[in-house]
């Protein structure tokens, strides 16, 4: 529990400085007054001073009690008297290209910041899956295009572009979210798992799944690494602990089909409707038929059959390294993928009755924070790295009392030629601190759900 906190306030912590901090370094650059730069709200635990650069006029610095946000305060004449020596150096006093680049500065460290650790993770390399795959989905564009269980993919090109050489199964999906996100037919130069010969697989996207929320790869029926159907972890009182499922048991058959692999097995568990025979061969030689009964659950919507086991041993890995501008080219492309991923589930919250559902709050995010920091500095990196990602792309939103309401005032100053009126700003302050409320409450909500769940 302590780790768990512990590591949710140190992502937490991380991304809410960087957004600050560019605010503060823009606000530098354009000589405006900064009277405090706050982690954090409530009372403060830590406080110190120092000159503004430039300017030399003190600076508060504080660390606050509740590390839920943050804040930079500007010398402004709109909230509070100014000495006429220091007017020039009123936030309300500066141009309005000087005002948006402030304001914006504090999304744009974020998304600088997603940059630069996802670079950093390529560059510095990792083990990663081969590009084995695993069992397609039955009927999926995947499928029907010819790929087939435990085939290698080593080669990738869209209809315009060149042959590359795929390096893992991570870098393969990469490249097929691009593709489909930018609707492009592909194909693979594949080692064929059955015949150990080389094929060539076109893939067309004419039938594309249409949830454009989920990644690429899924769309198209991509399920993940290769992995022999071996059973890793058995539950107390699950489905399988009662059948007389072990840890170490190899999945030969369900129902009298052969089990291609575990993905194949997660596939024929979560369409079970009725006991299943399942034929396995144990660790000690003996082979056994028992009879499985999955236990169906509703999972965000989806009634989902599932029998509290671990499916899959970890999948062949190779070493994965990218040079300076590879790593930077991929780190880019998954920030561009992501964000346009974020911005889709933003519409369906809006467009649709159950997009709210999808909302996640701190307990959920402290959770992910703790387990990613469990499996390792990677994991961890790469969960600070989306959470940066997506309070920059939140705060771009044109939601009032957010810096993307604030860009919206001055875009409205750009056309007019004047900034909203008193009246108008205090209306729409109210309407974004409710929207913003009830987006927090729906958030933990679902977080209390998930929980009870």
């Amino acid at each position: 529990m302590l780790s768990t906190l512990l590591a949710f306030l140190v992502a937490l912590t991380a991304v809410i400085f960087v957004h600050e901090y560019g605010h503060y370094r823009a606000a530098l650059w354009f000589r405006v007054r900064v009277l405090r730069f706050s982690i954090g709200f409530g009372k403060p635990l830590l406080r110190w001073h120092r000159l503004q650069p430039g300017l030399n006029l003190p600076t508060e610095f504080t660390l606050c009690a509740i590390p839920m946000g943050g804040f930079v305060k500007m010398l402004d004449e709109s909230d509070q008297d100014v000495t006429p020596g220091e007017s020039a150096h009123a936030f309300n006093r500066q141009t309005l290209g000087a005002r948006s680049c402030i304001v914006a500065a504090g999304p744009l460290a974020n998304l600088l910041l997603t940059l630069f650790l996802y670079a950093f993770l390529q560059w510095m390399g990792s083990q990663q899956a081969s590009a084995i795959i695993a069992t397609p989905l039955a009927g999926s564009i995947a499928e029907s295009a010819g790929l087939r269980t435990g085939d290698l993919v080593q080669k990738f090109a869209t209809q315009a572009d060149e042959w590359q050489t795929v390096q893992s199964l991570q870098h393969l999906m990469s490249l097929i979210d691009v593709a489909v996100h930018d609707q492009e037919n592909f194909k693979l130069e594949v080692t064929s798992a059955s015949s150990n010969q080389p094929k060539s697989i076109a893939i067309s996207l004419s039938d594309l799944d249409q949830d454009v929320a989920r990644p690429g790869s899924s769309r198209i029926g991509m399920t993940g690494a290769y992995s022999k159907p071996y059973i890793v972890k058995v539950m107390k009182e699950g489905p399988a602990a009662k059948a007389g499922i072990l840890e170490g048991d190899l999945v030969l058959k369900v129902d009298g089909r052969l089990v291609k692999d575990a993905q194949h097995l997660i596939q024929l568990i979560r369409s079970a409707s009725a006991v299943q025979v399942w034929e396995i061969h144990r660790a000690d030689g003996k082979a056994l038929l028992l009879s499985v009964l999955p236990e169906i659950r509703e999972v965000e919507g989806k009634r989902i059959s599932k029998i509290n086991a671990v499916v899959g041993r970890d999948p062949e890995t190779v070493w994965v390294q990218h040079g300076f501008l590879d790593g930077l080219e991929i780190a880019l492309s998954t920030v561009l993928v992501q964000s346009k991923m974020t911005f889709l589930a933003v519409g369906k919250l809006i467009t649709t009755n159950t997009g709210w559902q999808q909302l996640s709050g701190p307990l959920t995010m402290a959770e992910y924070a703790g387990k990613t920091a469990e499996q390792g500095w990677r994991p961890f990196v790469q969960f600070v790295a989306l959470i940066s990602l997506s309070i920059g792309l939140l705060n771009l939103l044109p939601i009032p009392i957010l810096d993307g309401g604030h860009l919206m005032y001055y875009l409205w100053e750009s056309v007019t030629g004047s900034a909203p009126s008193k009246e108008w700003l205090e209306r729409l302050q109210v309407m974004g601190v409710s929207m913003v409320a009830l987006m927090m409450f729906a958030a933990l909500f679902n977080d209390v759900l998930r929980w009870l769940a």
